[in-house]
């Protein structure tokens, strides 16, 4: 027949694969089917029950079916399946196995078919001939039923091999029908027409390239449909291979979801492992798949599980070849654990382990290095990064010089860079990222110079990879590097160079562009916006000159207008506004594909209430209102968030408008109800709770709380609002501030009390916090209760039980004694002085006990003399001067930080002041404050203040000593006072109230000159402070 096809075969090259060299015992298998609590495998539910449920391949094959019903599902699908091995820039899911696709046994892309036919190179390149050749083929009129010859099924066969290749549901569909044409011309009694095995295989493959629902089914079905026939016919040309089933555990892997797949092709392994006889037996290619498919589906145990599957191949005698050892580096890579990259560290020492020791099948290839950079791209941290770093060196580096001697791939730098550019600390990330990129880049052309030299068409090792300069501009975008901004764009100008050099495809693109714009905008330089907008003017210049994929976008405005709102200025804020009405303008001229959404308006209404100006209100309401009269109108875009609300009621807060973000709120929550905005957040009720604590508002604080009770009562409908503690704190804080409120400390414990009542309940998130009590207790203090002692002892108490019940972490600190010590000094008991006293002891022990929280400080001192001044002991000035020596003794044993402080030498001169008791005693009081008074002035490393010489002029003039004693030593102190420039208004006061009027005369006569000439001076009432010298004053605090 002249339209026959003539096609003559060479011979079948069949798949080479390792055989078992003993049967596998049944005592094993049964073991292997109990370890593993596998079920028997059994044919699944298919989708479309018609097309091959039937008891052989011939009748599943027979026209009644309509085969393409499968698909139904899965057409959507086809073209739409994206093998990570296709995108070789996708760096951040990048697959080590992606650097030798061709050569990848877990593709299975070469499975003994393709170099059979020496036309089907033709058949793959010409899409039209194999079309036309296949219409030939299924033409019966040109080949009628009973015609085929021994011949034509070889090409059949190698058509068949060639739809393989196109990798759609189209192709699949065409394979069986290539497949029932031969069925077919056997029930026409041809006896030159034969089905084989591989023929079967072919048609499996088909599925599991295609990649669409259904497909692992159908594979399924056709597998068990040739096994069937086998067993009626005994026809060994259709008896299963490994190859067959390996096909079959392809598509299960391919065409399933990963997390399923790896059960679904264990289900096959354990139907090889029973199989009877030598021509099924698991090889390298099976494991390889089933690990492989463990490394994808993200199981807990894939590690576990795939360490458990090499070992059954030592057991059962099948050697590991290097695409095994690969999937199982794969395993340990994709697992992300800490130890995953020494895991896959070791896997590669195997490999080269075994291949000295004579397998040249474990013989490690570029992929395997690149597996263990993978590893470390996947666990981010500084340490993987300086790893990462250090590996690619190794592989660069000869094995004279105690290298790898691997010649890096451009996936080699491209992973290297992705472990550092992930690095947490972007900084340090971002430096080492760069440096790797430079070394790539120097390779890349080396490599390109040195294929131009030799003419050579062959494919460099390495190339400039785009994704890689993407993903070190992106975290040089993140860096906190001052000069990261610089380097970013030195970087962007490199790949624009390389385009002009002819690498088109290292132009930068819109995330490259973004990516500098965010980076830019970080940048804490004071020029940052004006750069960030020039940059973006820069991208409409090349989207005008027809550079692709530069075109500004919604991120790109955002970023410059980030930019300006950091300023927080309202300059700032009216550019970011400007730029934002200017986008909306653009838009509607058809230069920009999208208009301003509710981010970016965000965006600006957060710049305005930065500003804190005087129109920052108006124009955040403005913002509002636009977007709530657009959104009314049906664009949903431009929906107000509960940030963009946020943003308007900080600006109320900042305005101290309390009543109109009151007012703002309830209209959220209005809104809310009627599906207009989300549910307000946290931020939206302690926003108004603040406007009210921060204001001169009357009746702030109640007007506060009935906005709490309202957050509460919102938040018992809406669970995923609650308050949090500073949504108390605020309030208490509130009433520590007003000490005109003869209510603060009962409002603000109570306040406390529910908080405590509401965390008892349930309310996890509200455990009431150190400041919390520390509020409550100097509401207390601040308001000097006369209880105020009392209280804070009692509340340091509730919290210490609550910490025990209810496992909270508040912990009693330094910081809270403090307060508690503050509330003693407030009070005025008599025994003020000795309470304070114990708790500060208490701080003392704590803190040798090893609570390094617990250390007090010279504020914690101070406040004890000062409770001990308040007190009526007679002898609170030896009291207050034993606590002044013990602080002094702390501080040389290295357990205070600090007495450069004059302040608690003064308090101990204050309680030596007002020490009243006997003539005696008020002279030990008298002496203290002599000696303190030495100590001070004497020392170097102590400041006296003002304050301190008028106690201590004060102690003189209060206290019964001799009137000689007295007046040497006023005279003393006052002369060195003014010495020190330190003659203030309380000083001047003091010396008035305890020298005697010749004494004035002597130490002020000075100042005669600047009060006139007068016969006679009253000096206690004349002299004021502007009369005084400057000198004796110059150091005074204004």
């Amino acid at each position: 027949m002249a339209t026959r096809i003539c096609a003559h075969r060479i011979g079948l090259l069949l798949f080479v694969a390792q055989f078992l060299s003993a049967n596998i015992s049944h005592a094993f298998v049964s073991e292997y089917r109990i370890h593993n609590k596998l079920q028997p495998c059994v044919s699944p539910t298919y989708i479309h029950e018609k097309s091959y449920l039937l008891a052989s391949p011939v009748d599943a094959l027979e026209g009644d079916n309509d085969p393409t019903n499968v698909c139904e599902d899965g057409d959507d699908d086809a073209d739409d399946v994206d093998d990570d091995d296709d995108d070789e820039h996708d760096v951040e899911d990048v697959d080590t196995d992606d650097e030798d696709d061709d050569d990848d046994d877990n593709d299975n892309d070469n499975d003994g078919h393709e170099e059979d036919d020496p036309y089907l190179g033709s058949y793959a390149r010409n899409e039209e001939w194999l079309e036309q050749a296949t219409a030939t083929v299924l033409d019966l009129e040109k080949l009628p039923l009973g015609s085929l010859t021994p011949e034509d099924i070889s090409s059949i066969s190698g058509l068949m091999s060639a739809w393989v290749k196109r990798c759609s549901v189209e192709a699949c569909l065409t394979v069986e029908q290539l497949l029932k044409r031969v069925v077919d011309d056997m029930r026409a009694d041809n006896r030159d027409a034969y089905v084989t095995a591989r023929m079967y295989t072919t048609a499996i493959d088909a599925w599991a390239k295609s990649g669409v629902n259904g497909a692992a089914e159908r594979a399924q079905t056709i597998h068990d449909g040739m096994i069937a026939m086998h067993n009626d016919t005994g026809n060994e040309r259709l008896a299963p291979t490994t190859i067959s089933f390996n096909t079959l555990m392809n598509a299960w892997v391919k065409c399933t979801d990963a997390a399923t797949a790896p059960f679904s092709a264990e289900r096959v392994l354990e139907q090889m492992l029973t199989w009877k006889g030598d021509r099924v037996r698991p090889d390298p290619f099976t494991f390889s798949t089933i690990i492989d498919a463990y490394s994808r589906s993200g199981h807990p145990n894939a590690t576990q599980r795939a360490e458990e599957l090499f070992q059954l191949m030592d057991t059962i005698n099948v050697k590991p070849n290097v695409f095994t050892y690969a999937a199982l580096q794969n395993v340990y890579a994709r697992s992300g654990k800490a130890d995953a990259p020494n895991k896959t560290l070791g896997v590669l020492h195997r490999m080269l382990d075994a291949y000295s020791e004579g397998d040249a099948l474990a013989k490690p290839n570029v992929v395997s290095y690149n597996s263990v950079l993978s590893a470390y791209s996947r666990t981010p941290s500084v340490e993987s990064a300086k790893k990462a770093d250090e590996f690619l060196q190794k592989m660069e580096t000869s094995s004279e010089d105690g290298g790898w001697e691997v010649e890096p791939s451009r996936l080699s730098y491209a992973l290297a860079i992705l472990a550092c550019t992930k690095c947490p600390d972007f900084t340090f990330g971002g430096d080492l990222g760069e440096k790797i990129l430079n070394k790539m880049e120097r390779r890349a052309i080396q490599e390109e110079e040195k294929r131009k030299e030799v003419s050579s068409a062959a494919p460099a090792s390495v190339t400039l990879d785009f994704e890689s300069f993407n993903v070190v501009v992106f975290a040089l975008s993140k860096s906190r590097a001052k000069d990261a901004a610089t380097r970013m764009l030195k970087i962007v100008d490199r790949m624009q160079k390389y385009v002009e050099e002819g690498f088109i495809n290292i132009n930068p693109n819109i995330r490259t562009w973004n990516a500098v714009l965010l980076g830019v905008a970080r940048s804490n330089v004071a020029d940052a916006p004006q750069r960030a907008e020039k940059i973006l003017n820069h991208m409409f210049d090349l989207n005008e000159r027809g550079i692709c994929n530069c075109k500004p976008d919604a991120y790109s405005f955002a970023a410059v207008m980030n930019a300006y709102q950091r300023l927080g200025t309202y300059e700032s804020a009216k550019r970011a506004d400007d730029i934002l009405w200017r986008m909306k303008e653009m838009y509607e001229k058809g230069k920009l594909d999208d208009p301003p959404d509710a981010v970016l308006f965000t965006i600006v209404a957060v710049g305005w209430a930065k500003a804190k100006h005087r129109d920052s209100v108006p124009r955040c309401l403005r913002l509002l209102s636009y977007m709530m009269e657009r959104y009314a109108a049906g664009d949903e875009k431009v929906k107000p968030s509960v940030r963009t609300y946020n943003a308007v009621l900080e600006s109320l807060v900042k305005a101290d408008e309390p009543e109109k973000a009151e007012h703002l709120l309830y209209q959220m929550l209005s809104r809310h109800r009627k599906g207009d905005v989300d549910v307000p957040d946290a931020f939206s009720f302690n926003a108004v709770i603040r406007a009210y604590t921060r204001s001169s508002f009357k009746d702030a604080g109640r007007r506060a709380e009935s906005v709490l009770e309202r957050f509460l009562e919102f938040s018992e409908d809406n669970p995923s609002v609650t308050p949090d503690v500073r949504s108390f704190t605020n309030i208490i804080a509130y009433y520590g501030r007003t000490p005109e409120l003869l209510d603060a400390p009962y409002r603000a414990e109570y306040l406390l009390s529910r908080l405590i009542s509401l965390f008892k309940g349930g309310q996890k998130d509200l455990a009431p916090n150190s400041f919390a009590l520390e509020a409550v207790i100097d509401t207390y203090a601040q308001h000097n209760h006369p209880d105020a002692g009392e209280c804070a002892e009692r509340l340091l108490r509730t919290f210490e039980k609550l910490r025990v019940q209810y496992n909270t972490n508040v912990k009693l600190k330094a910081t809270t004694l403090n307060s508690a010590l503050y509330a003693w000094s407030s009070t005025g008991d008599d025994n003020a002085g000795k309470r304070a006293d114990e708790l500060l002891r208490t701080m003392e022990e704590r803190y040798d006990d090893g609570r390094r929280d617990m250390v007090p400080n010279e504020k914690s001192y101070y406040l004890v003399l000062l409770a001990w001044s308040k007190s009526e002991g007679q002898n609170k000035a030896e009291e207050a001067f034993r606590i002044l020596k013990r602080m002094k003794q702390r501080h040389a044993e290295g357990k205070l930080n600090s007495v450069s402080d004059s302040r608690p030498y003064a308090q101990v001169i204050n309680t030596c002041a007002f020490t009243k008791s006997d003539a005696s005693t008020e002279l030990v009081a008298f002496d203290i404050a002599v000696k303190v008074f030495k100590e001070v002035v004497q020392s170097k490393d102590i400041y006296p203040s003002s304050l301190f010489f008028g106690w201590f002029l004060k102690a003189c003039g209060r206290l019964h000593v001799p009137d000689s004693i007295r007046d040497q030593t006023l005279v003393l102190a006052f002369n060195e006072c003014r010495k020190r420039g330190l003659v203030d208004r309380f000083v001047l006061h003091q010396l008035k109230l305890s020298a005697p009027e010749y004494i004035l005369r002597r130490l002020l006569a000075p100042c005669k000159r600047s009060m006139g000439e007068k016969s006679s001076y009253d000096y206690k009432y004349a002299v004021k402070l502007p009369h005084l010298p400057h000198e004796w004053k110059r150091n005074v605090r204004s």
